[in-house]
């Protein structure tokens, strides 16, 4: 042994040393030395390679931890803007439609020099996009607005937004209503639904575009035809537990049997509901009413809820200003489904053109009361009429004109009631978007809704009061 060695004994210090062949030893107290074998040698790198390791899984964990956490909680940050910007669209476009009365009053004198007579009701939901852009979408407006030599940046309060919305409302009396028609009951009732849902499924036409949907066998095995459809739809809404028939030719209805045979012998059966639709998905429970027929008449696409040609929240009457061609057709045959117009796909055409190409070229609605859009189908109305002005400009023989109808004198004021100028339950779809730097959308939130705006409404009892200036809700949710 070494003097050192003598030296760390004599101390009492424990450590490693090394004898005479170069081996590892421990010195304790006493002296005696324990030689260390090949085994043992490395077990503190080990150890400490061990713990780097561990270590690293523990950084990991909490790296990918604090990742999710950062994410989840941007995503929610967005998702809450988003919906925010969604709602403010929404309210936005309540106040424009609120203001509505005070915008026709500015363009009354306008619109009375150039056709003779006041005013309808002006579209503006329509516009609500256009109009709240400074709101909704600021930077899109700027650039519109510098052109036109409108300088918003002195605006207090604008380009503050985190997002961006786009806003899309309709007219509910735009379309044709399957629903428990507000202003009839009983048997009028019933057959004004029947009459309207059969001339929208092309029970007037033959051959009719839609006869691929009643030649095939829906999910359950079953063929349903459009007088099924007719009768299955008016029993989910009607009280009483008998089923409808409904005759096209008398155009009347009667009840006959049980209505909740075909429903109960499903392998998950249920009961007609004997109410009034709530929802527009409530239209998937009745029979018939397959995905081809939701892809055709409920949702033909589902970002532009102004696709849709049948509604539950209409009156009965449909807006001759804002409803779709086809859909002022239907309605028109409810009532003269044996003239050229109904049962002629030649003659349908033709005013499903015209009547496009009219309001693509004239952006404005042009019957102020109900007698003008009969007036035009009939051909009449004067020099300021819609249908003389246009042989005018056409021909009275040009093939692009429809052959005008006749309505007889006895059903003219009942036909003239199932039209209205003005509309008062609308849909309003607002949505809120949030992009990333690079303009890619990376949230969106949309908030469907259906207000009304009617003045005669009231709270039902024991409630009182008056309809509020932006409407009350009939169906709200958010997506």
């Amino acid at each position: 042994m070494t003097v050192a060695t003598h030296i760390r004994a004599a101390l009492g210090q424990l450590g490693p040393s090394a004898d005479s062949r170069g081996r590892r030893v421990v010195v304790g107290r006493s002296g005696r030395r324990a030689a260390r074998g090949p085994r043992e040698q490395g077990i503190a790198l080990v150890m400490v390679l061990a713990s780097v390791a561990i270590l690293a899984v523990l950084l990991a964990d909490m790296h990918e931890s604090t990742g999710t956490a950062y994410a989840v909680a941007l995503n929610e940050r967005e998702y809450l803007q988003a919906e925010y910007m969604a709602k403010s669209g929404l309210a936005l476009t309540r106040l424009v439609i609120a203001q509505e009365p005070q915008i026709r009053q500015t363009v009354a004198p306008i619109y009375q020099m150039l056709l003779g007579r006041p005013p309808p009701q002006l579209p503006v939901w329509k516009l609500a996009n256009e109009l709240l852009s400074p709101f909704c979408d600021y930077e899109r407006a700027q650039e519109t607005t510098t052109s036109m030599g409108i300088d918003l940046g002195n605006a207090e309060g604008l380009g503050n937004t985190p997002g961006s919305c786009e806003i899309v409302a309709l007219a509910e009396n735009s379309k044709i209503n399957i629903n428990d028609p507000l202003l009839r009951d009983g048997n009028p009732a019933r057959t004004s639904t029947a009459m309207q849902l059969f001339a929208v499924v092309g029970g007037y036409q033959s051959p009719s575009p839609y006869d691929p949907l009643f030649d095939r066998r829906d999910a359950d095995g079953q063929f349903t035809s459009r007088l099924d459809l007719v009768s299955n739809v008016i029993d989910w809404w009607d009280i009483d537990a008998e089923r409808t028939i409904f005759d096209p030719g008398a155009g009347e209805v009667t009840s006959i049997g049980a209505e909740d045979d075909i429903y109960q012998s499903f392998s998950d059966p249920y009961r007609v509901k004997n109410a009034p639709f709530d929802s527009l998905e409530e239209l998937r429970l009745i029979r018939g009413v397959g995905d081809d027929f939701w892809s055709t008449f409920v949702e033909p696409d589902l970002d532009d809820p102004d696709s849709r040609i049948l509604t539950i929240y209409g009156s009965g009457s449909v807006n001759p200003n804002e409803a779709p061609p086809p859909v002022l057709l239907a309605r028109l045959c409810s009532y003269l489904g044996d003239q050229p117009l109904c049962t002629d796909p030649g003659e349908a055409a033709k005013f499903i053109q015209l009547v496009s190409t009219v309001r693509a070229l004239f952006p404005v609605p042009f019957f102020t009361r109900a007698s003008d859009f009969l007036d035009f189908v009939e051909g009449r109305g004067g020099p300021q009429g819609l249908y003389p002005m246009l042989a005018a400009m056409l021909g009275p023989d040009n093939p692009l004109l429809f052959r005008p109808v006749t309505i007889p004198p006895a059903q003219r004021t009942e036909i003239d009631n199932t039209f209205v100028t003005a509309a008062r339950i609308l849909t309003i779809q607002s949505s809120g978007i949030i992009r990333d730097r690079d303009g890619n959308e990376r949230t969106r939130v949309t908030v469907r809704s259906v207000v009304n705006f009617h003045d005669l409404w009231t709270p039902p009892p024991p409630n009182a009061g008056r309809m509020p200036p932006l409407g009350i809700l009939h169906y709200y949710r958010i997506d």
